[in-house]
């Protein structure tokens, strides 16, 4: 018990009862200094004076190459300009209607010259996988592809590409754009990160989107039941150029980090960590291909057309030799494997297994 004497307002209370006590509030800066330990023990050591003094010497050539890279854009703004004339006066020759072959060819995006970017695109290795049979007949509306920079001032920081078309029974959109959206990854080595791709939403008329493929829809049972659903069919998404090409993808995000892990392609063990590298890997290809299509394809697009600036492929002739020459070396491996009894095995008609067959490949 504590004694205590009661004078007015005040209680007076014998010099034991004024011993310090044990409250919660008493302890709490020690984590304050572990902290201080911690940060102590994970900094980074001082460098020397010698390494300071480098340094000091790097930031200095550093800012000279960042000058050095404003010069560079000035200058490669300076010559784009003088090139885009030349690109608008190609685009102005494809479009010409007068140079048609046929009224028909007049109604796709490129009369004078007749599916010259569906043909140029399927030349470029980056893109040659991606266009699909029910694309083609889309892209035989576009009349050009052109390219420009996020930041005139800045050509670094991303890319647009912007495919236009003509009007036509697929889309209401004029253009279908895409932007590669370009971080620096480090000032010493001159990498840079795609952080964004960011890509326009078609406006796909009723029963023309060629990135789904219309599938009757099954019915169990029969009667009336069957009679009521017979017609109705489920669109499911299929591969498509407009499909994969025209996508929004950010590094870090959650919907494009779902749509990564809802892919039934990818097989992931950790969902979390393989998603974000996967979903780097899928943004780094996107950028690969765009650079493509804007350092190669858009310049010279009618070596393309031609095929020309396409790279050379073994004949298929020289492809099949070889297949065949490799089919047999596995034969002959397979043989002397095999032992001498079994080597010297016939088929009917005494001829040694596969003889017969050695004969007609001497003939053809």
């Amino acid at each position: 018990r504590t004694l205590g004497l009661k004078c007015g307002s005040w209680t007076h209370r014998p010099w034991f009862s004024f011993q310090p006590r044990k409250t919660e509030n008493m302890g709490k800066k020690e984590p304050v200094k572990e902290d201080k330990e911690e940060e102590e023990e994970t900094a980074e050591p001082e460098d020397p004076p010698v390494v300071k003094e480098l340094k000091e010497i790097d930031d200095k050539y550093l800012a000279i190459e960042r000058e050095y890279e404003q010069e560079l854009n000035i200058l490669m703004l300076k010559f784009t300009k003088q090139q885009e004339p030349l690109l608008q006066q190609r685009s102005q020759m494809l479009m010409d209607k007068a140079k048609a072959e046929s009224e028909e060819d007049k109604s796709f995006g490129t009369p004078a010259c007749k599916d010259f970017w569906l043909q140029a695109m399927k030349n470029l290795p980056a893109l040659e996988d991606l266009i699909e049979e029910w694309d083609e007949e889309v892209l035989m509306y576009c009349c050009d592809v052109q390219k420009s920079f996020l930041d005139d001032a800045d050509p670094s920081k991303g890319f647009k590409l912007s495919f236009v078309f003509v009007e036509n029974p697929f889309f209401t959109n004029e253009v279908l754009w895409k932007e590669f959206h370009l971080e620096e990854d480090s000032p010493y080595t001159g990498e840079q990160n795609c952080t964004k791709i960011q890509a326009c939403e078609i406006d796909w008329k009723p029963g023309k989107d060629v990135t789904v493929e219309r599938v009757q829809k099954k019915t169990k049972g029969g009667g009336a039941k069957k009679a009521k659903q017979k017609g109705k069919v489920n669109e499911e998404p299929r591969e498509s150029f407009f499909r994969e090409f025209f996508k929004t993808l950010i590094a870090g995000d959650k919907q494009s980090l779902e749509e990564v892990r809802d892919n039934p392609e990818m097989d992931m063990d950790d969902e979390d960590a393989d998603a974000e590298e996967m979903l780097e890997m899928i943004m780094d290809n996107q950028r690969d291909i765009g650079d493509s299509v804007k350092n190669h394809l858009i310049p010279f697009a009618v070596r393309w057309y031609t095929g020309e600036a396409a790279p050379d492929d073994f004949d298929e002739d020289d492809e099949e030799e070889d297949d065949e020459d490799d089919e047999e070396e596995d034969v002959d491996d397979d043989e002397d494997d095999e032992p001498p009894k079994r080597a010297a095995a016939k088929k009917k008609g005494g001829k040694p297994a596969g003889a017969g067959e050695k004969e007609e490949c001497k003939q053809q």
